[in-house]
């Protein structure tokens, strides 16, 4: 078993690498686009590959630069829509009635311009 893997998987690694090198060499053999342009969107920024008119090219790659910060999503906790209570005219009113923290009498006074040295 050991002699038939020690033949067979150098074989295979090598296939792998061909096709690769293979798939590598056609893209890289094909017109390119002639420009990018990045969109911020709703699951995050991608990047859409643009002709000379401005047409798109492919489908859409996420970012490189933005491309980890897809990683926070993952740890959010869920969010459900719940109406807030109090929210209004009513908020106002009782957030009015409650006495504010701090310095009772403070007086503005009023100076006149800085003194020319």
């Amino acid at each position: 078993m050991r002699h038939a893997c020690r033949h067979i998987l150098p074989g295979l690694l090598s296939l792998v690498m061909l096709l690769t090198a293979q798939a590598a060499a056609v893209a890289h053999a094909a017109p390119g686009p002639s420009g990018t342009m990045e969109l911020c969107t709703g699951s995050g920024p991608v990047m859409v590959y643009v002709d000379a008119e401005g047409t798109p090219i492919g489908d859409p790659v996420f970012c490189p630069d933005y491309a980890l910060s897809l990683i926070l999503a993952l740890d959010l906790p869920p969010v459900a829509a719940v109406p807030v209570a109090g929210v209004g005219e009513t908020a106002g009113t009782r957030l009015r009635d409650h006495a504010v923290a701090g310095p009772r009498h403070h007086v503005l006074r009023a100076r006149g311009p800085p003194a020319a040295i």
